[in-house]
């Protein structure tokens, strides 16, 4: 899923949109816990505010859970009903008819402080079937795991990097924040750590953790979206990616997609021209066009836009 997005910090305020706040359950009105982190390589550093909607309180007893279903009446119900049983709070959730008339798949995130552990609920679910209990009849499978919520707010993205030190500059923030006309507001403790209140920004979506990762930019940034067609085979994203390189032009973001199976794709990514030697946007585009196009006809160069702040 491609759930990143770019925008400025202004007067300490970040402008969440709705295309990376949604899937994450960050909308007007709700509850935003944060911790922030401070990232050091050699003598460069960045800073990463860790946004959530659930509360450092309850995340060590978040588990994600799938359950399959018959596509049928009373379905959801017997599902819901066995979790009500047990005392488990559903959080963020998302029903789908993945097969209709056949098989709808219900993912959330569920609280287990007040049940037990992942294990546990597992067992259950299993002790019941087995049973053939006529209250799970139209509940096939249900499928758990724990949350890496806990990891993510404690210890930031670098966990086994050799090189990169993490240090967590503020674990939890204490003071809950509220969105407001889609605005998280930065703690004033946040805006002292980093020594500034405006800067580029680059939020970056994780819908299976709920968190939101808002990383700062420098000043200096100078980002393009480029768009590239390429044939669907091994050692196809390797090319762009080398020549990308060569012209010391930076990947911040990416994506691909499978259009035609072993045929084609499209590549998009998000750089940042600024230690690149050409001396302007328009030089680069005509450059990275025709060493496209020098790969062979099934690479193109099809979009190149600026990233407006």
């Amino acid at each position: 899923m491609k759930l990143w997005d770019f925008g400025r910090m202004e007067s300490g305020r970040i402008i969440i949109s709705s295309k990376v706040g949604e899937p994450l359950g960050l909308v007007n009105g709700s509850e935003v816990f944060s911790s922030m982190f401070r990232y050091e390589h050699g003598e460069r550093e960045a800073y990463e505010i860790v946004l959530s909607p659930f509360g450092p309180e309850n995340y060590r007893e978040i588990a994600y859970v799938t359950i399959q279903v018959r596509d049928e009446p009373g379905g959801l119900s017997q599902a819901s009903q066995f979790l009500k049983a047990l005392n488990i709070d559903i959080l963020n959730s998302e029903t789908v008819s993945s097969i209709p008339n056949a098989v709808m798949i219900w993912e959330m995130l569920v609280d287990l402080s007040f049940f037990g552990d992942s294990s546990s609920l597992k067992n259950e679910f299993e002790t019941a079937k087995a049973a053939a209990d006529p209250s799970l009849s139209l509940v096939d499978c249900i499928f758990v795991e724990d949350s890496d919520l806990a990891t993510r707010y404690t210890m930031g993205a670098s966990l086994d990097s050799s090189v990169v030190k993490t240090q967590a500059l503020r674990k939890t923030e204490k003071k809950v924040s509220i969105i407001e006309d889609g605005v998280f507001e930065l703690p004033q403790a946040y805006r002292n750590f980093l020594g500034r209140d405006s800067s580029p920004i680059m939020l970056i979506g994780d819908p299976d953790s709920w968190i939101l990762s808002a990383v700062f930019l420098d000043d200096e940034t100078q980002l393009f979206k480029i768009k590239v067609d390429i044939p669907d085979r091994p050692g196809s994203i390797h090319e762009v990616m080398k020549i990308l390189g060569d012209e010391s032009i930076n990947v911040v973001a990416g994506y691909t997609n499978v259009l035609v199976y072993y045929e084609r794709m499209t590549c998009e990514f998000v750089i940042d021209l600024r230690a690149s030697s050409m001396k302007s946007a328009d030089d680069l585009k005509a450059i990275l066009g025709d060493k496209m196009s020098g790969l062979g006809p099934q690479f193109a160069l099809v979009g190149f836009s600026p990233v407006v702040f």
